[in-house]
């Protein structure tokens, strides 16, 4: 079949427990509901049992576990049946560490000698000398000291590499050759004889281990003394995972210690990470590629030319067919007012920016103050001050040793008699650090735009505000020096990068696993791409991006939903609600701050919940409370997974180090009487109160995805209402059986409306618009977007826009501020205001959502949308 144009992707998480031969059955009901491209999650094997495959081992293989090469080669032909494609997404800036990674466990074995001891960021010569050409493993569950003495380190051999072993619990770390060629002559081995896994199942084999066990026994002083030595002459020091943070001497995604970033900007490792990956497109197994993380790179902007390049100079081996340009997405957060650099050769982001788009329109501006002034009463107002508290705390704990070598770098790079010690350095690097507005600068990728030099300023401008005035001189040097292009050395590129590659993680970990957990002052406004401290924006600003979109990046993904989301799409909607004054959000909380006080326990925080953790847990309950009684079974479960995770990321009342389970339980105790005790009743009245507006808030944002400047991408299952929780909720398995009995049926948008709560109201919406975009390919693509008027008393209700092309256009009708509305059980209002609203504009047009309904010519009135859903997409009349 002719493939189909790139109009919709489907983002599918494979695993274990759901393999490519379990999806190719579900391939028909993907096309029917109008998805052109797959879009999978990594496929590249991963560490045995990943449920997401960000943790790759081996760049050269497909994951056996999701079904391998030949499982993939089954599933994309039954794609190509239905002319569909594939685009995957692949994760160049870190693998999983462990023994499963034949490149790390080379590196540890062999050190600096191995021919992967440059595939990784390793810094050979730190300050600490005690690691000079080692690599710091801190994954020991106390002091090295502790463990030897314990004898939780033993000897071994790895059957498989018959290479020798040390063995702490699940992990093995390899002895250098020459460490084994020692211990087997101090055991009285023939080195001759080969140690594989035939003599190792032999009695000589038993015989030999029982003999270097014995030399190693640390119930005797020379065993542990031989274990010392042992261990000294290794190329990796063994360490306590509390010490990661100040002495690791490599670089880890984030601050995340099982994963370990590669040097892609090298291209010996580009080419040996890449192999399969374009072996893949050359073959046509796969039409384009997502990039996760594409800030996590030393050079971005090199990289994605190399990985163009590339795809477009395969394109001519590819079968014939299939030899479009392939759409390359990356995975980059935009901040506020950021723009994806026009230079680099990219289809566009994954969609982060368009959640922010849409969220902030459906979110009412009235209601900022008055949640605002609730919220100050349990925190700080200002989700800035917040934030640049978690990121000192950052600092002071996750990143302390890649800021402490930054810092000592810089303070070589300046002379003597320029009389700036390390110290004064460090003040304003810290402060410059705490202040940077956006996830990173590209100097070190050759960068000169005015958004690089725009970042600096505004971060040095604002630094200035939390150094004494005397410092102000420091801060200007060092922003100068990093900005300053006709520095061209090779201590300024280094400097440059590990300051970028300190920017981007301390930015997620301090903002969006930090902060997000402990403002709460509306969570609908927390997540992945947002800005917390925004609450809503006007209509034109929705309208400005997305023209500014079409005119750059017309192909660039747009979600409401992924695998990072920290609520799902329909429950950020159903708290969209609480901004609107008819919701009566704050009275509602306050109220319920004191009904509940008799749930309170006794911590040492005093009564517990602290009320700020009470307010969290009380929109947690409205975002993900479930429509269904059947889906009540898992949710106390659910829920307290969630709220565990959401207590320790946030780190004040407890955390992943130092767990306070005391005060977890008081506040999981106090959820779950929520759910099953009195209170439940007050929450699901209230909700009940809120759900018709939600459910349009929802099915707005739905239509906005589909039919805006963009390609809308639909994360797994969100055909259906999502209420999901933050990984791995979001991840839980898919009931495409319903889902397809449901496409099956075909009811139409507006009878599925009159019960919308099974969520085929949603799946219609999506199925009438994909289909609109398949048939009209050219109209979403290229089509003009024009931005409508509304006038009347209904006018700020409503957003309307039109997509034209030559042949074709479209009208889309959608709502905001939705409880305003009044709508009814089966979303209907009867608002009097719709007969004397009207929409600027001009042609016939003719309803896909509402039968029967036209409009010949003229400005188009919405007295129509009176007791209908008024929500609807047009096709013009010829």
């Amino acid at each position: 079949m002719k493939p189909l144009p790139l109009t919709a992707t489907l983002r599918l998480q494979f695993h274990r427990e759901f393999t490519f031969d379990q999806a190719i059955p579900l391939i028909p009901y993907f096309r029917k509901l109008g998805i052109s491209h797959l879009y999978a999650s990594p496929l590249l094997a991963s560490t045995p049992g990943s449920m997401h495959g960000y943790d790759t081992i081996d760049c050269h293989r497909i994951d056996p576990e999701r079904g391998g090469i030949d499982g993939l080669r089954r599933l994309v032909a039954r794609l190509r049946q239905e002319g569909m494609g594939l685009i995957l997404d692949i994760v160049p800036n870190h693998m999983g560490v462990g023994p499963d990674n034949g490149w790390w466990m080379d590196v540890l074995r062999l050190g600096e000698d191995s021919a992967y001891a440059q595939h990784f960021d390793i810094d050979w010569r730190p300050s600490d000398q005690s690691l000079h050409h080692k690599v710091l493993l801190p994954f020991l569950g106390a002091p090295l000291g502790d463990v030897i003495q314990s004898g939780e380190l033993t000897p071994g051999f790895d059957a498989a590499s018959t290479h020798a072993m040390l063995y702490y619990g699940d992990q093995r770390f390899p002895l250098s050759p020459e460490s084994t060629k020692s211990l087997l002559e101090e055991a009285g081995h023939d080195n001759a004889q080969p140690i594989d896994a035939s003599f190792l199942d032999t009695a000589s084999g038993a015989d030999l281990k029982g003999r270097i066990a014995g030399l190693l026994d640390h119930h005797t002083k020379s065993g542990r003394a031989r274990l010392r030595s042992l261990l000294e002459a290794q190329h990796y020091r063994l360490a306590w995972w509390r010490v990661a943070g100040d002495l690791i001497n490599w670089r880890r995604f984030f601050d995340v210690t099982s994963l370990v970033a590669l040097r892609m900007d090298r291209r010996n490792v580009f080419d040996d990470a890449h192999r399969l990956v374009f072996d893949l497109y050359r073959e046509g197994l796969i039409d384009g590629l997502r990039v996760d993380h594409v800030d996590g790179l030393a050079r971005p902007a090199e990289y994605c030319s190399r990985v163009r390049a590339r795809l477009d100079a395969l394109r001519r081996e590819r079968p014939e067919p299939l030899q479009e340009q392939a759409p390359f997405f990356i995975e980059k957060i935009l901040q506020r007012g950021e723009i994806l650099p026009l230079e680099w050769p990219v289809t566009g982001t994954t969609g982060y920016d368009f959640l922010e788009q849409v969220d902030l329109l459906l979110h009412h501006p009235d209601g900022e103050a008055p949640i605002t002034e609730l919220w100050s009463i349990f925190g700080p107002a200002d989700f800035e001050d917040v934030e640049q508290v978690a990121r000192h705390e950052k600092l002071d704990t996750s990143f302390v040793g890649e800021f402490e070598t930054l810092v000592t770098l810089l303070a070589k790079e300046f002379p003597q008699e320029c009389d700036l010690t390390a110290h004064a350095l460090g003040a304003a690097m810290r402060a410059l650090l705490t202040a940077f507005p956006v996830y990173r600068s590209y100097f070190a990728d050759g960068g000169d735009s005015g958004a690089d030099f725009r970042a600096i300023d505004r971060a040095r401008l604002a630094a200035q505000h939390m150094l004494p005035v005397y410092q102000h001189d420091v801060l200007d040097r060092l922003c100068q020096y990093l900005a300053d292009a006709r520095i061209d050395t090779a201590e300024r590129q280094d400097i440059l990068e590990r300051f970028e590659h300190l920017t981007a993680p301390l930015t997620a970990k301090a903002g969006e696993d930090t902060a997000f957990y402990r403002y709460a002052r509306l969570l609908s406004r927390n997540d992945v791409g947002c800005s917390p401290d925004r609450f809503a924006a006007p209509v034109r600003q929705f309208h400005s991006l997305n023209k500014e979109r079409l005119a750059t990046h017309p192909q660039a993904l747009l979600t409401t939903a992924t695998h990072d989301h920290k609520r799902g799409e329909d429950g950020r909607a159903r708290l969209m609600v609480l901004s609107e004054p008819e919701a009566e959000w704050p009275h509602t909380a306050r109220h319920w701050l004191t009904q509940t006080l008799s749930l309170l326990e006794k911590t040492s925080h005093g009564p517990s919940p602290v009320p700020a953790d009470a307010y969290f847990i009380f929109q947690t309950l409205i975002s993900s409370w479930p429509l269904e009684k059947s889906e009540m079974a898992d949710y106390p479960e659910r829920l307290e997974a969630y709220l565990t995770k959401a207590l320790r990321e946030a780190g004040e009342r407890t955390g992943w180090s130092n767990p306070d389970e005391a005060y977890e339980r008081a506040c999981l105790a106090f959820a779950k009487n929520c759910v099953a005790g009195d209170f439940h009743t007050d929450i699901t009245t209230y909700i009940n109160r809120l759900e018709n507006s939600a459910a349009l808030n929802s099915l707005a944002q739905t239509l906005l995805r589909m039919t805006s400047p963009g390609v809308p991408d639909l994360y797994q299952g969100r055909e259906g209402w999502d209420f999901s929780l933050v990984d791995p909720d979001n991840r839980r398995p898919i009931d495409y059986t319903r889902l397809a009995q449901d496409l099956e049926k075909g009811r139409n948008f507006v009878e599925s409306c009159r019960n919308w709560k099974t969520g085929r109201a949603k799946q219609a919406l999506i199925e009438t618009t994909l289909g609109l975009r398949l048939r009209q390919h050219d109209l979403f693509e290229d089509g003009r977007y024009l931005p409508l008027t509304i006038t009347g008393p209904l006018a700020e209700h409503i957003v309307a826009f039109e997509r034209e092309s030559p042949a074709e256009a479209c009208l889309v009708i959608v709502p905001r501020l939705t409880m305003a509305l009044s709508p009814n059980n089966d979303l209907t209002t009867t608002d009097s205001g719709w007969e004397a609203t009207a929409i600027v504009t001009q042609g016939g047009w003719k309803s896909l959502l509402h039968d029967g309904v036209t409009h010949e010519s003229g400005n188009f009135p919405l007295a129509y949308l009176d007791k209908r859903v008024p929500i609807d997409i047009l096709v013009r009349q010829n």
